[in-house]
């Protein structure tokens, strides 16, 4: 009887976390918009850099994140290096992150432009933008968005 009971409770967690991992690729569709957040970056040396350092602070929180059905991705910011246009996005069920990749680059395992991490608190949505591991851990991105589309 216990057995049977773990078996049920098993397959019933199983489902669960299975509904949970499949139903955040249909809620990242659509169109973005960051209405606030944190952008930590490490003490600038100097007033130049600091100046340069809030600017790219300001256009993170002025972006658009498009994730479309089909897999395509943009990200639109006024800050060119970082724009990203016809990318292609991945939900990878391991890691639990969309990884964003240029779209001719779309059946390999490597070579992302970013890596976005969902975070749901409460009725409130952030898209975490983790650095790479060269990157001191003081440093990161964490954007409040809202779905406009």
């Amino acid at each position: 009887m216990r057995k049977d009971i773990f078996i049920i409770g098993f397959w019933c967690l199983c489902c669960v976390i299975s509904y949970g991992q499949t139903s955040t690729n249909i809620d990242v569709i659509g169109t973005w918009k960051v209405v606030g957040g944190e952008v930590n970056f490490p003490p600038a040396p100097n007033n130049k850099i600091k100046k340069q350092v809030e600017a790219a602070k300001q256009q993170f929180l002025h972006s658009v994140f498009v994730f479309k059905e089909d897999h395509n991705f943009n990200f639109n910011i006024a800050i060119s290096d970082l724009k990203i246009q016809k990318g292609h996005w991945k939900y990878n069920e391991k890691l639990d992150r969309y990884e964003i990749q240029k779209w001719e680059d779309k059946d390999k395992d490597n070579s992302f432009l970013m890596i976005v991490e969902v975070q749901k608190e409460g009725d409130e949505t952030y898209f975490v933008l983790p650095t790479d591991g060269d990157t001191p851990k003081e440093v990161f991105i964490k954007l409040h968005v809202v779905k406009i589309l």
